[in-house]
This record gives C-alpha cells, structure tokens and sequence, in this order.
C-alpha cells in the first residue's frame, strides 16, 4: 500500500483574511511562487474513542488531492510558543487504496470525526533547507485562510525555527491579520452542528 514516506517538522500559524489579493501580491514582492493553485483537497479525520486526539489537537487524517492521496500523522505540538510545531509523518498511498487506509484506521479502533473540503492555492519560497509556504485556504461557509508553515528536516533545532518562524509572519504584520485558533477540522465541525 505504501509508496513513500516522509518525516519533517511543521511549524504553523493560521489567520482569517479578508485582503487575499494584496496579501499575494505581498508575498511575490517577497519571492514566494505559486505552486498550487485551486487545488481541490478532501481530508477525511479520525479520533480515537475517548476523542483525545481531538483534545490534544492530534492530526490523524487521509487527505486526497488531484495529484496525491496520504495518510498524515501529527503529533501533540512542541512547545513553541503561539504557534504549532509537530513532526509530520506523511505516506503516500495509491488512490485506488483509499477505501482499504479507512478500513484500516477503523478496525484499529479510530473513529471518522468529519470530512473537510478545501480549496488550496500554495505559495512557496525555499531558504536553505527550510521550505516557506503560504496557504491560501477557502472552505465553504468558514471563508478565507491563511496559513503560514515552515517545513524544516527533524535535526532542526525548535529554537532556531522558533525565530526564524517569527521573522516570517512579521513580513505580513501590516495585514493586521485575525489568528484563528482552531484546526479546520474543528471549524467545519462547529459548522455542521
């Protein structure tokens, strides 16, 4: 079932955004590229039975895009202060795999918890071997996201990325952006109430 995995550590603030056109012409002035545009992304998210995942804003998802189906694992955040830093553990799978991963995760006792579906244009940046995303999410009914991330290799040190995350999102700090606090599969499970 496995093609590939990879292990990288995610650091990750997200906002709601208004401006997303002046906050994109921004990020090119800064030598952010495209690298996505309207991609069509289905993430489907499991819990465990006592929701703990869900607590402890623990990722266990199938995301399923054009170009890629995976199996993605994040867990508890690090200690970084008011953002999330978690090792992220990526498999790819064939898409003709899919229906088989679900059954997988059931019988190992996770229980479905909601589906998400965004629209997703990425903008990109490498420094180093530090890679710069900006997301820019849309879910329906929820509106507009931005998302900034740093993927960095597991040797990094948390207080290195800590500072450079930080230089990163005061290159938007005049969007005067409001920080969203939940994961969108929270988002969209308020909504569905």
């Amino acid at each position: 079932m496995s093609k590939k995995s990879d292990t990288v550590i995610e650091t990750e603030k997200k906002f709601r955004c208004k401006n997303i056109d002046k906050l994109v012409d921004h990020a090119i002035g800064l030598g952010f590229s495209k690298v996505q545009e309207n991609s069509q992304e289905h993430d489907i998210y499991f819990t465990d039975k006592e929701n703990s995942f869900i607590k402890q804003k623990i990722c266990l998802r199938i995301r399923q895009t054009e170009s890629y189906c995976e199996i993605t694992h994040k867990w508890i955040s690090q200690d970084a202060g008011a953002f999330y830093s978690k090792i992220e553990n990526n498999i790819k799978i064939a898409y003709e795999h899919k229906k088989n991963a679900i059954i997988l995760l059931e019988s190992l006792w996770f229980i479905k918890y909601i589906d998400v579906k965004k629209t997703r244009n990425l903008y990109k940046k490498n420094i180093g071997k530090l890679s710069h995303h900006i997301a820019i999410d849309y879910i329906e009914d929820a509106g507009y996201f931005v998302e900034f991330e740093i993927l960095s290799p597991e040797d990094r040190e948390k207080d290195q990325i800590k500072i450079i995350f930080e230089s990163f999102i005061e290159l938007f700090s005049e969007f005067k952006l409001q920080e969203e606090i939940l994961p969108y599969r929270d988002i969209v499970k308020k909504l569905s109430i």
